[in-house]
């Protein structure tokens, strides 16, 4: 490493300069990888100044950009290094990677042709109807992992005129009030959330309203009302509905798992039908035989 650093410390302010080149090549026409003037050597194997290009993001600082010339030439010096180390010690046996390259190679095709078959054939749509049919079929694969809730809440300036009717209207089942809830809560309210097909985690509840504790014994005590205070505001608070860790997740909840689950489905079914097709069609045209 000492060697390498005075290696590097000889070639003085040509460092800067190549810190500088991939900014200056940005701003011209690409040029080819492999041209330009020889900036190392390792053997029989050269880097050119267009090797740098691309290696240095636009605006980075100068000492940002002479950093990362300095890593990009060490690893790369580094790596022939032990390339042509291995080259000469490793039995011709161990060298030949002629079928792994070529298997990898296969690997890569298929999985290309396989993502442009998903992204040009694959329905994307998922109705209401696919969600729930789904969710029926699995729902003792949604087990809750945690505490969630559907809450009501409003936040009041704590010296506001209508704090009675409000009151009045978090409690009621009234179609009617719960309209005028909404009208009032436009008018006074800091905020506001019906909240009435939404859930939460305890988490994100402590993140609405100043409430560190809140069980599920509680809820089912019926304490599903209630009120807070800080010096500023007042938190109304009405919980519609809680689920505890381990019962079934209701719908709602698990939306985004149910469509991430149907589209990967339907992506795996996409890509066996494909190769189902390709195998009966070679086989009806003779390009497949069994000896």
């Amino acid at each position: 490493m000492r060697r390498y650093l005075k290696i590097l410390s000889k070639l003085g302010t040509r460092l800067l300069a190549w810190a500088l080149l991939p900014m200056l090549l940005a701003c011209t026409t690409t040029t080819p990888p492999g041209s330009g003037e020889v900036l190392v050597r390792v053997y029989d194997k050269y880097l050119y100044a267009s090797d740098l290009e691309g290696i240095v993001p636009p605006g980075s600082s100068v000492r940002d950009s002479l950093t990362m010339v300095r890593t990009f030439i060490q690893n790369w010096v580094d790596k022939e290094l032990i390339v042509k180390k291995a080259e000469e010690n490793l039995h011709e046996d161990l060298k030949d990677f002629t079928l792994q390259l070529e298997d990898y190679r296969h690997s890569l095709i298929i999985f290309e042709y396989e993502k442009m078959l998903v992204r040009q054939e694959l329905d994307t749509n998922i109705s209401n109807e696919d969600v729930q049919q789904y969710y029926m079929k699995n729902r003792g694969n949604f087990a809750l992992k945690e505490d969630i809730m559907s809450m009501q809440y409003l936040i009041l300036h704590i010296d506001s005129p209508a704090i009675q009717k409000f009151r009045q209207y978090m409690r009621s089942e009234i179609p009617e009030e719960q309209d005028s809830l909404a009208l009032y809560s436009s008018k006074y309210a800091l905020a506001y959330n019906p909240m009435r097909e939404e859930w939460i985690n305890l988490r994100e509840m402590t993140e609405i309203v100043p409430k560190e504790e809140y069980s599920y014994a509680e809820y089912m005590s019926d304490r599903r009302y209630f009120e807070l205070r800080d010096s500023a505001f007042i938190y109304l608070i009405r919980f519609r509905d809680y689920k505890p860790v381990d019962s079934i997740s209701p719908v709602q909840f698990v939306v985004p798992e149910i469509k991430k689950n149907i589209l990967n489905k339907r992506k795996n079914e996409l890509i066996r039908s494909m190769r189902q097709t390709v195998l009966q069609d070679a086989i009806e045209h003779n390009q497949v035989e069994i000896y």
